[in-house]
């Protein structure tokens, strides 16, 4: 019987994640050269049940752990975000715009990382450089993923191809594209079925950097408030979850995607000297105001690798 290939991106995945599984699946014979199914780490969030129902795409199926199956990453290399059961030998694929996590595999597979805004980016560029047509529904997944990845290309992570692509794939598809990121972003916002453990956990990833272990989980939304006025509730959440998992540091960060500013969570004394010895901010009420910072990949984490390993 042959083994399985999946696509699956990382635990508590966002927009980019799950979109990019789907899209590399449906594309797999020929970005991969074999045939390959979608898979996701975690329920999705409001905003990627929004997209999936517009361009009526059904949810992928959701895996707990990896068994007999070999697996394509998408969207992370970090250990910590990836689902129990990854091993060198099922290892077949990654597809990522982050880091590199220090992932090994025991033959030759296939690697595609750059620098760039989104993994739906990055699936665009290799079905043009393929010469692949894609389709209104593929486009408009994709136009997705750049729009929620990059902020509407307003984030640091950003790259004059995101920017390039979204046009493209705005003409190919006829998208009112104002009214798209409207939609996409009350969505992205929405608090609808969601309980405050979720907020904490919905885009909640975990590092190693220098032999700590630092969680870091943000929310995204175009009213920071209707998370804030719960600020008491959520950092008694953060505090077991940081003895739970035994975390070393934990960051959690409302984002004001509307005006490109972060509040920053503090739990507690170790918490808020990194945040003063890192980006030189100061912690008031348990809270640290990061002016023009949305970014976690780009504006949070590099600054923390280096303090930890320098």
């Amino acid at each position: 019987m042959a083994i399985k290939t999946i696509v699956v991106g990382h635990k508590n995945p966002d927009t980019d994640s799950v979109l990019s599984a789907i899209l590399v699946s449906k594309f797999s014979k020929k970005i991969l050269g074999f045939e390959a199914e979608s898979r996701i780490a975690g329920d999705v969030n409001n905003e990627t049940k929004y997209i999936l129902d517009l361009v009526k795409e059904a949810k992928p199926k959701l895996i707990k752990k990896i068994t007999n199956e070999n697996v394509v990453l998408v969207d992370t290399t970090e250990p910590g975000q990836i689902i129990e059961g990854l091993t060198e030998d099922n290892l077949v694929g990654i597809i990522d715009h982050h880091n590199l996590g220090g992932l090994k595999s025991s033959g030759a597979i296939y690697v595609r990382t750059e620098s760039i805004g989104c993994a739906c980016s990055l699936i665009y560029k290799i079905l043009k450089e393929k010469g692949v047509k894609v389709d209104k529904k593929s486009a408009i997944m994709m136009i997705a993923g750049i729009v929620s990845d990059t902020l509407n290309l307003t984030s640091p992570t950003t790259t004059p191809e995101d920017k390039k692509f979204l046009k493209e794939l705005t003409q190919l598809t006829k998208v009112d594209i104002k009214k798209f990121v409207a939609g996409l972003f009350e969505a992205k916002s929405s608090l609808k079925g969601i309980s405050l453990d979720r907020v904490v956990e919905c885009d909640y990833k975990e590092f190693e950097m220098g032999g700590k272990k630092v969680g870091i989980g943000v929310w995204e939304t175009t009213n920071p408030e209707s998370v804030n006025m719960s600020a008491e509730k959520i950092m008694k959440l953060l505090e077991d979850k940081k003895i739970k998992e035994d975390l070393d540091y934990l960051l959690f960060g409302v984002v004001d995607i509307l005006k490109n500013n972060t509040y920053c969570y503090v739990i507690g004394e170790a918490e808020e000297k990194l945040i003063s010895d890192v980006l030189g901010v100061t912690t008031k009420d348990k809270v640290a105001f990061l002016k023009g910072v949305v970014s976690r990949k780009k504006q949070i984490v590099p600054q923390l690798r280096n303090h930890f390993v320098r």
